[in-house]
């Protein structure tokens, strides 16, 4: 049995390629499963966590699910066949709610969400929590995760909300372009301490876009911190072996 890991699909209707990549890998999960349950009571994929940014942008369940149905049907599928689904809210798809929850048959977690695999534990992040030398993010991000914030957005008309929400991906991109490379990474300081704090030896995060597993020791334990990729087409997920 498998946990496996994945974030930062941005699945986009548009982005067929993407839509494809996400279209080989549920289908694998699915036919792994369905060979595990030929011989045993057990799925081959005990579980799959997607860490944030699985949607390009979420502008709340109502108008969202219309437009990403093809591959919340897949999760739904995928769930059914005996696979448990977390999904973490990203940077651009933190309005998901509970009717994604209940179109996907999969389960909200919230950002830093500790699990245990074969006794290691291990805290699971979207990652852009660390990116703590990003002052303006940080704020933008505190802003529209306020539940007031998020009320008024979503009492808005999909037309208001889909502009608005186009307008915040344009300065997005224009701030990304203005920035060094250093600031929208992570702070190392800021990984330790919160590390430190779940007492944890692995993180596993996505965010940045910069696929890496970084080895070093805290009090002197050696730990580590495991980047997820984005998703491309030939994108494979990060996994770990399960007891069954």
């Amino acid at each position: 049995m498998k946990t496996l890991f994945i974030s930062d699909l941005h699945l986009d209707p548009k982005r067929t390629d993407i839509q494809a990549s996400f279209d080989r890998f549920i289908n694998t999960c699915l036919t792994l499963n369905q060979n595990s349950r030929a011989d045993s009571n057990h799925s081959a994929i005990a579980a799959l966590y997607i860490l944030g940014d699985l949607f390009e942008v979420w502008i709340g369940d109502d108008a969202s699910i219309p437009v990403y149905k093809r591959p919340i049907a897949q999760l739904k599928q995928l769930s059914e066949s005996g696979t448990q689904i977390y999904v973490m809210h990203g940077n651009r798809d933190f309005l998901m709610g509970s009717g994604f929850e209940q179109a996907s048959g999969c389960k909200l977690i919230p950002d830093l969400y500790q699990i245990t695999i074969a006794s290691q534990k291990i805290l699971l992040s979207h990652g852009d929590i660390f990116c703590t030398d990003d002052k303006d993010y940080l704020s933008f991000r505190q802003m529209v995760r306020a539940p007031l914030w998020q009320q008024e957005f979503l009492a808005k008309s999909i037309a208001e909300r889909v502009s608005i929400a186009q307008t915040m991906r344009e300065q997005s991109k224009k701030n990304g372009l203005e920035k060094a490379s250093e600031i929208t990474d992570v702070n190392q300081d800021t990984v330790e301490q919160i590390m430190l704090e779940y007492n944890v030896s692995t993180l596993i995060h996505g965010h940045t876009h910069r696929p890496v597993i970084h080895n070093f020791k805290l009090h002197k334990n050696p730990v580590k911190r495991i980047v997820l990729p984005d998703w491309t087409p030939d994108a494979k997920p990060f996994e770990i072996e399960t007891s069954a």
